[in-house]
């Protein structure tokens, strides 16, 4: 993983919410692929609320708050865990990538 700052890995912007209409659905994605999102999220939140209650079943999300130190902390705890992952502070100027044994 490459990161500009090694300090601010897996820190929330200012709105420290997890969910909604669309981002809710990627949560839910990634956790059924065996993702740590949803899992983080459950572990930092401090308040939960169902969006759009006054509209039909289909427009319903769940949406999570978080404590944003929490939600860092166990971010960090989680990918630092992890052994196939080596962790790297530098600026990514270019992607190569090979497609048919060829340099793209």
């Amino acid at each position: 993983m490459v990161t500009q700052n090694l300090e601010t890995l897996a820190r929330m912007s200012c709105n420290p919410a997890m969910g909604g209409v669309a981002k809710g659905q990627i949560i839910r994605e990634i956790d059924a692929l065996g993702g740590m999102s949803g899992i983080i999220t459950d572990a930092s939140s401090i308040q939960f609320r169902m969006l759009n209650k006054s509209k039909g079943p289909a427009m319903w999300s769940p949406r999570a708050q978080c404590d944003r130190k929490v939600f860092e902390k166990e971010w960090r705890k989680g990918l630092e865990g992890n052994k196939n992952i080596d962790f790297w502070q530098d600026t990514v100027d270019n992607i190569t990538t090979k497609k048919g044994g060829l340099l793209v």
